[in-house]
């Protein structure tokens, strides 16, 4: 295939269709051959996308590549809804099923499925809740965040609303007036519970997810990115999370994180190395820590992390807090 179609592709969002491909001369049988030969990577039914721009993208870029040729494939009007416009909007999805296009309609067509894509009917006035992004008509933010919230397992959805929140504080009020006005709708209930949980301070998905987990198992909620100070009350550093009874420290440990963390001209091992300074800082002003992974929120190891956890809480409670008087 040509850098014509590379072009068009781009400027579609990531794919070209089947009628672009035959306008620039091409056929079927190129197409086919494109595909065995892995230069391009079919998205649907008539909707194509060169390997170099499909495969340059993470599972959620990928997705919205599909979604905005699954847009362009619609007979009537339709909006991007639930993940699929969430990833329009650049929040975080984890723990969501990707395969599939959530669409809702805006022409009063039918609910159903198709390959790759899900049509919602919706019985308010969504057309009031959409808005175009990047040519593509996607539900605003608040009802994104609210369908996703209702549809999505509780830990994905808190991940997802805390991106949201952590881009937006002032999405708190318009999501609560949302939750009011849609409270019998299906999924509400799981609805209130994730936005009830969200917290705009949590920095990644892990550090969401840990939250979610710290809930289940009824611990104490820490205080996210809190606050360690030394004597002077000079800011020494943010542990992802602080138990101040306990006087004891958790911290996420990501990829994604480190990635965030690295400046121009450091390597991984620099910035683990910054870490553990910035950790014995911390551990200085008598604080204990725990450090955990994604394999710990998971679970088949997630009762196991939460016993140890409670199990250093403990100790850090018994060293670090004996004839200390804590101020609320």
């Amino acid at each position: 295939m040509t850098e014509l179609l590379d072009v068009i592709a781009e400027q579609n969002g990531g794919f070209f269709t089947r009628a672009e491909a035959l306008d620039c001369g091409y056929t079927d049988r190129d197409l086919a051959d494109a595909r065995r030969s892995a230069t391009v990577r079919r998205l649907r039914q008539g909707a194509y996308s060169p390997a170099a721009i499909y495969d340059a993208q993470d599972e959620v870029g990928q997705h919205l590549i599909l979604a905005r040729a699954t847009v362009a494939r619609q007979r009537g009007a339709v909006a991007l809804t639930g993940v699929s416009a969430a990833a329009a909007h650049g929040l975080a999805l984890v723990g969501h099923d990707l395969t599939t296009v959530q669409l809702v309609r805006l022409d009063g067509g039918a609910s159903r499925r198709e390959v790759r894509a899900r049509h919602h009917v919706v019985r308010d006035d969504i057309v009031q809740q959409v808005e175009t992004l990047a040519g593509v008509l996607t539900t605003n933010l608040p009802r994104t965040v609210w369908e996703v919230a209702a549809h999505s397992p509780l830990e994905a959805g808190v991940a997802t609303a805390d991106s949201a929140l952590h881009r937006h504080p002032d999405l708190v009020e318009p999501l609560a007036e949302l939750t009011s006005v849609l409270g019998r709708r299906p999924g509400s209930r799981r609805a209130r519970m994730a936005l009830e949980l969200a917290d705009g301070r949590s920095q990644s998905p892990g550090e969401s997810y840990s939250r979610v987990l710290f809930f289940r198992h009824r611990l104490p909620p820490p205080v996210p990115q809190y606050p360690v100070v030394d004597a002077t009350g000079g800011t020494i550093g943010f542990a992802d999370f602080g138990w101040e009874e306990d006087r004891h420290l958790g911290e996420f440990d990501g990829k994604i994180k480190y990635g965030r963390l690295l400046r121009p001209g450091q390597t991984a091992g620099d910035v683990v190395f910054s870490e553990k300074r910035r950790e014995d800082k911390m551990r200085g002003e008598l604080y204990g820590m725990t450090r955990w992974t994604w394999p710990d929120l998971m679970p088949d190891r997630s009762r196991a992390f939460i016993k140890r956890l409670n199990m250093d809480r403990e100790r850090s409670r018994r060293i670090y807090t004996r004839n200390r008087v804590i101020i609320a």
